[in-house]
């Protein structure tokens, strides 16, 4: 009678799975990709690029602005490819980034140069921008801007 020993192959699968799964990232790292993640969206954002701008955010996206109003991802998408809103420019500062599971909370301050009646209006505002990881990839999920 022959015996099989199970206790190598089980090692093995497990030495071999032990291989495959994928390593996660520090929080350093994490914190680059909301970075370049956050400088994606400010550059589709001026260049008023419908797929980049569909791309960086999740369909359930909140975008709150700061006077009030509150679009979705197809009204936030619409606003900027229509030229409805035309940001010349957005440089963002004093950022801090809060890692919690899959999310990225991200506060600071932004500056937008913003075509209002064919006049650039320099406007700043503070921010909370809500970052969320899904299959490896982060996309914005909710915005909320206020005036200082």
């Amino acid at each position: 009678m022959r015996r099989i020993t199970l206790l190598p192959a089980f090692l093995l699968a497990l030495l071999l799975g032990g291989c495959a799964m994928p390593t996660a990232l520090s929080p350093q790292e994490e914190g680059v990709a909301i970075t370049r993640r956050m400088n994606d969206l400010s550059r589709a954002i001026v260049a008023a690029d419908k797929a980049a701008l569909e791309s960086i955010a999740w369909p359930e996206l909140s975008y709150g602005h700061s006077g009030g109003r509150i679009e979705n991802h197809a009204q936030y998408v619409d606003v900027l490819v229509s030229k409805k809103s035309i940001i010349t420019k957005v440089d963002l500062s004093k950022t801090t980034t809060t890692m919690v599971g899959d999310l990225a909370l991200v506060r600071g301050h932004m500056f937008l140069m913003v075509e209002s009646t064919g006049k650039p209006v320099p406007t700043d505002l503070e921010f909370l921008m809500v970052w969320q990881k899904r299959g490896g990839e982060w996309r914005l999920l909710a915005r909320q801007a206020y005036k200082i």
